[in-house]
């Protein structure tokens, strides 16, 4: 059985209080709503019109809503990690799914996520017997990288990186200030309920300071009285179509996808046990298996590709609530919320300063997080060589942009973020520097032995 550890307050298999558990499910819910604006980007670059990019949206967030509920799930083992590990728009798929849309419009690209999620499907069956590939240090590495590759996202956002508009700049920066600060204040110094719900809080309290700012402006009210107040799921809303030719981009983008999958659910249990030693690969095997039928569904239903959400890991490491059962709660909030886009609407159009604070306050626990597992083993030459090189290389791609740009667009997606480069790296220099390795043997003295 695993050891709790003693800062626990809701273990994964503890069911919080009614009002409790949806409050952390709806503190969730915010963290996930940051990742739509992948299908916000996809829909400006096909142009579509309000009603059209507000039902993108909404099914994106509906099989979001799914994989957080199915990977939560753990009946018999079959399907679903059994863990705290929401399903949000997969930042991995980004690239490959403008290119699609660039080639066949939004029904080549339903078609193909729907495609590469049947083979993330087949990867989970073996991803068991590949754990060759996924030590600690390699988990370690990945799981760094989950946590730096967000920076690039998350630093514009607080720093108001873009913003042309010097008041405006100030304005943003403050809120984002103070936002951070009344997440971290209650993380580290509240009392009772309060030290559960700090990122809810401090979301609410930007988004009233925004509103005082001038920050949500009148375009911010359109877009709410725009969106429609119901719809469903329709299959022929904008089509399905397939494109061989882009078969090997999604692919690689899904087993980038699953390897972030692999760190992800690696944290979930090293969470919730004191005595973690590797990653347990049934359940990870499993979680794979979650994300690709929740990717598939996303791309029948009219949404983009899912994967495990980084972000919301911290977020529960942050409140110390690793409960599944919030899982249930978030997911259900979100389905709810994606039949009703125009109340969806709310956390589309939630401010950049808001988004920046959330996403710095949840991406340090993801990188420490990543230390912690490195550090759980002793380190020898070749593990530091490992690491080194691929954080490197990783941290490098994010520094230096244009370092791969004149890759072949087939393989092209291997090489458009950190996080891949970083992950292939330690995955290829681990099972190089294994040639030749022995077995190690274990001397264990007691006291009595001195």
């Amino acid at each position: 059985m695993p050891t709790t550890p003693p800062d626990i307050v809701y273990d994964v298999d503890d069911i919080p209080p009614a009002p409790t558990l949806l409050t952390l499910g709806l503190q969730h819910v915010f963290v996930i709503a940051i990742s739509l604006i992948l299908p916000v980007l996809i829909a400006r670059e096909v142009g579509l019109s309000d009603n059209e990019a507000a039902y993108f949206v909404s099914m994106s967030m509906l099989a979001s809503g799914i994989g957080t509920c199915l990977q939560a799930w753990k009946y018999k083992g079959l399907v679903g990690s059994g863990y705290l590990c929401p399903c949000v728009c997969g930042p991995a798929y980004l690239s490959s799914s403008v290119l699609a849309v660039k080639n066949g419009g939004l029904s080549l690209l339903f078609g193909m996520t729907a495609l590469t999620g049947v083979f993330q499907v087949g990867l989970s069956r073996v991803i068991g017997r590949l754990r060759v590939l996924f030590p600690v240090e390699v988990t370690g590495v990945v799981v760094i990288m989950v946590g730096i590759s967000i920076i690039p996202f998350t630093l514009p956002l607080f720093l108001s990186i873009g913003t042309t508009d010097p008041a405006v700049a100030q304005r943003e920066i403050l809120v984002a200030i103070v936002t951070f600060a009344i997440i971290l204040s209650l993380t580290i110094w509240g009392k009772g309920m309060s030290r559960l719900f700090p990122a809810l809080i401090g979301i609410v309290v930007g988004y009233i300071l925004s509103a005082m700012l001038g920050i949500i402006n009148v375009s911010t009210y359109q877009a709410f009285e725009k969106a429609p107040l119901f719809a469903v799921p329709d299959f022929s809303y904008f089509g399905v179509s397939f494109s061989f030719g882009l078969l090997i981009p999604f692919v690689v983008a899904t087993i980038c996808s699953s390897f972030k999958n692999v760190g992800d659910i690696s944290i979930c249990q090293k969470a919730g046990d004191l005595d973690w030693k590797r990653p347990e690969f049934s359940t990870i095997s499993n979680g794979i298996l979650s994300d690709g039928i929740t990717t598939t569904v996303g791309g029948l239903l009219g949404g983009v590709g899912q994967s495990s959400s980084s972000a919301n890991i911290g977020l529960a490491l942050a409140t110390r609530a690793i409960s599944r059962y919030i899982a249930f709660a978030a997911g259900g909030i979100l389905i709810f919320l994606a039949l009703f886009p125009k109340i969806a609407t709310v956390f589309l159009v939630m401010p950049s300063p808001v988004m920046g604070a959330a996403l710095v306050y949840m991406g340090s626990f993801m990188i420490v997080a990543g230390f912690g597992i490195l550090t759980s083993r002793m380190m020898d030459a070749r593990k530091t060589f490992v690491i080194g090189v691929s954080l490197m290389f990783g941290i490098g791609a994010y520094i230096l942009p244009d370092t791969f740009s004149h890759m072949d667009p087939l393989i092209s997606p291997l090489f458009e973020s950190g996080l891949a480069i970083a992950t292939l790296l330690a995955i290829g220099l681990n099972l190089i520097v294994r040639i030749g390795v022995g077995k190690e043997e274990t001397l264990v003295l007691s006291a009595q032995d001195s």
